[in-house]
């Protein structure tokens, strides 16, 4: 899993560097602190989280849902609670709740490779999942927040595909691969409720 801050390069461009700096690290934080009730931790990537599990600890589809619900809920509740705290005029804080998360899953081999004490995970499917942040959904949806899954994510989970928005990607060296979305927003809003 890939769970990447939306909106973060142009947040940061925008805005002044000792805030955005420190909005990052909280929502870091919150998201890192979800996720590894689950899934391992392999690195912070700047503004995403990088996360895996092993085969033989694969939980139920629903459990990985309610993962990435949790997930979402939890960071959009912290850019809103630190955009309604701040109590300067900056425009990092009032730039955060511009701030979206999208994941990106797949399902696939991997090796872990570790070099000077640092453990990183190798192979065409570590390279496929970090390629699918490059998507074309928000232009295809206008979601911000979303959840992709791959072909090999649905059928390990067995989620059922009607309940998905398709496209298929494609990519350098790769080829072409199905992804099935889901708008988290809409998600967002039912939990709340």
């Amino acid at each position: 899993m890939l769970a990447d801050i939306s909106g973060y390069t142009s947040f940061v461009a925008q805005t002044e560097i000792e805030h955005a700096d420190m909005a990052l690290s909280f929502l870091l934080e919150v998201m890192v602190e979800k996720l590894s009730r689950l899934l391992t931790i392999g690195q912070l990537e700047g503004d995403a989280v990088f996360a895996y599990i092993e085969e033989g600890k694969i939980p139920e589809g629903q459990s990985l849902l309610e993962l990435i619900d949790q997930t979402y809920l939890a960071f959009r509740e912290k850019a809103l609670a630190l955009y309604s705290q701040a109590t300067c005029p900056c425009r990092a804080c009032r730039a955060l709740p511009t701030l979206d998360l999208k994941f990106m899953l797949h399902h696939g081999e991997f090796v872990i490779q570790q070099v000077a004490g640092a453990r990183h995970l190798l192979g065409t499917d570590v390279n496929l999942l970090h390629r699918l942040a490059k998507n074309h959904v928000s232009e295809s949806t206008g979601w911000k927040g979303y959840a992709l899954f791959t072909d090999p994510v649905m059928e390990r989970m067995q989620f059922r595909r009607d309940h998905f928005f398709k496209r298929c990607e494609s990519y350098e060296h790769l080829g072409n691969v199905d992804i099935y979305c889901m708008d988290m927003h809409v998600r967002y809003e039912e939990m709340k409720a």
